[in-house]
């Protein structure tokens, strides 16, 4: 039986079509509201921004979380391409959709990678973002030894990318936390018993192995050496996250032509938004200043 719909008071439910694959979409707060997309990570999907979906809506923004393609209650692609230039692509085309014109955004994992792409290719678009947990896309301007071991740690990657038994696949999600550091996603079950689908088992598997074997080698390659930040940028990364690294924080301050600022959360792991749920909020409610600001005005 097909996992029920978690519920959060507050919080709606649409699908619409986006690039042929029905989406699902949790919305809250004002129809009229300044629009604040949310992109969840892995192993999670739209109920990973519960606790911030409420206070946006009660501060009059119109809260808008898409399960990415494949994952949570959105239709698996035929096409079978979880490429994150790809997922770029789904969130440009879904605010196409929405007839959005000027959003802002919060992203965390793979949805903070995604955002960072969309934030480079269209800053018409984006009015300014908080990104969680996935460092920006930017090579460094030197190999340094943090640079080389964040490569390293990507290793975990290789067994959710490989070819194994889908209980295997299911013992790696539950093992999650401590792999990346810091404690699983609250209510993990939630999002396992979604995963054990097995369309999301090769979901999950092609999410990594897409990185592995067609995104990190233009990573590599330096595919976004040169490219600018225009967009109004947060970044928050916990110092016990595996992708941490010294100094990982300012390391977009330097492609930055538009504010930017970044920030070390101590004592908090990879699921930044679960472990430190008060501390987001308040960052993201206060970066985005009044809901009813035209968007896109200076200040």
């Amino acid at each position: 039986m097909p996992a029920a719909m978690p519920h959060v008071d507050g919080v709606d439910h649409r699908e619409v079509v986006v690039r042929g694959l029905r989406t699902h979409l949790a919305v809250a707060g004002p129809e009229g509201g300044r629009p604040v997309v949310l992109t969840h990570g892995w192993p999670q999907h739209w109920y990973e921004w519960r606790h911030l979906m409420p206070a946006l809506a009660e501060a009059g923004y119109r809260a808008i979380a898409p399960d990415w393609r494949g994952f949570g209650w959105s239709e698996y692609p035929p096409d079978e391409d979880f490429r994150k230039e790809t997922l770029a692509d789904d969130l440009i085309a879904l605010c196409e959709v929405l007839g959005l014109s000027r959003i802002a955004l919060v992203g965390h994992d793979w949805g903070a990678f995604a955002g960072w792409l969309v934030c480079l290719r269209r800053p018409d678009l984006i009015e300014r973002a908080v990104l969680v947990s996935a460092p920006p896309p930017f090579p460094p301007d030197r190999i340094d030894p943090g640079a080389l071991r964040r490569i390293g740690q990507l290793a975990y990657q290789l067994p959710i990318a490989a070819p194994m038994p889908h209980w295997a696949k299911l013992a790696a999600l539950r093992n999650i936390g401590r792999v990346l550091r810091g404690r699983p996603p609250d209510d993990l079950e939630v999002y396992t018993a979604r995963l054990e689908q097995p369309s999301q088992v090769r979901a999950t598997t092609l999410l990594y192995r897409d990185f592995l074997t067609r995104d990190l080698p233009g990573l590599i390659a330096r595919r976004y050496a040169g490219q600018r930040l225009k967009v109004p940028v947060r970044f928050l990364i916990g110092d016990e996250d595996l992708v941490y690294s010294e100094g990982v924080a300012d390391e977009a301050a330097a492609h930055a032509d538009a504010d930017y600022r970044g920030e070390v959360v101590p004592g908090v792991g990879h699921f930044l938004p679960d472990e430190a749920a008060d501390l987001l909020r308040e960052r993201v409610l206060g970066f985005l200043g009044s809901p009813q600001e035209t968007v896109g005005a200076p200040r």
